[in-house]
């Protein structure tokens, strides 16, 4: 190899180097940023962020935040979000889309969460795992684009005020295992790829019919039908009993007079 080309061979090698410090730069300031549009876009009634300071720019500082997990102690990258019961008052913040390349885990549980769950949602954090938005004030209807955290394993949206029907598209969520959207004031029949789901995870939704909630334990299952078949033959047969009694009756005191 001459000299011409052993520098050409050393250049690339340094310019591909470079390009993936500032990538994997980039992507560490992009997880800062999604924590800090977490702080300032929620309000923190008890003061359960006070820890979330960003006057530290030492390697992994984020990752002694109070709720948050990383992929390493020694790089700011978000793995999980945990933030249940923490007392948060606001909407979904849009800058959960700075951890996107990075989260897994949001547990958003147990505050004080209004408005409705955002359309782009899974678009920007398209890797997560697990999604837990249970026990808030949601409302509005499941965005259907929630199908693009195709690797989704647990959904739960149950005591919310969510409303419409359950979308049809998540039959392509090939991957989860676990999924509740009861209390809420869904409606409509529940799609086929949940026939194998508990039960439990669709109750309290007046408008909700099919699936689970016919098949274990609803009002027309084949335990309730035997139910009141047997009810019915009993009265049946009480009916029967009570006429020949009168019958019976009737006959001797005819036969005495």
């Amino acid at each position: 190899m001459d000299g011409s080309n052993a520098f050409s061979s050393w250049f690339l090698l340094l310019s591909l180097l470079g390009l993936q410090l500032l990538f994997v730069s980039s992507q560490v300031e992009d997880d800062v940023k999604c924590l800090g549009g977490i702080k300032e876009t929620l309000k923190d009634p008890q003061n359960r962020l006070s820890n979330w300071r960003f006057d530290n720019k030492t390697a992994g500082f984020i990752c002694d935040f109070v709720g948050v997990s990383c992929w390493s102690m020694r790089e700011n990258r978000v793995l999980g979000l945990d933030l249940q019961d923490f007392k948060l008052l606001g909407g979904i913040p849009e800058a959960l889309k700075y951890c996107g390349k990075s989260l897994q885990r949001l547990n958003l549980s147990s505050n004080y969460l209004t408005s409705e769950i955002p359309q782009e949602m899974c678009n920007w954090m398209p890797f997560l795992v697990s999604i837990d938005l249970s026990s808030n004030e949601l409302s509005g209807s499941i965005p259907p684009t929630i199908v693009n955290c195709s690797y989704l394993n647990e959904l739960n949206l149950s005591n919310n005020k969510l409303s419409g029907s359950i979308p049809t598209e998540f039959d392509s969520l090939k991957r989860l295992k676990k999924f509740s959207v009861a209390n809420n004031k869904l409606s409509g029949r529940i799609p086929e790829c949940f026939n194998g789901f508990d039960r439990e995870g669709f109750e309290g939704n007046r408008g909700l019919f099919g699936g689970p909630l016919e098949t274990k334990g609803g009002w027309m299952s084949k335990k309730n039908v035997g139910i009141i078949v047997a009810a019915g033959v009993g009265g049946a047969a009480t009916s029967l009993l009570l006429s020949f009694g009168l019958w019976w009756c009737c006959s001797n005191q005819h036969g005495k007079v």
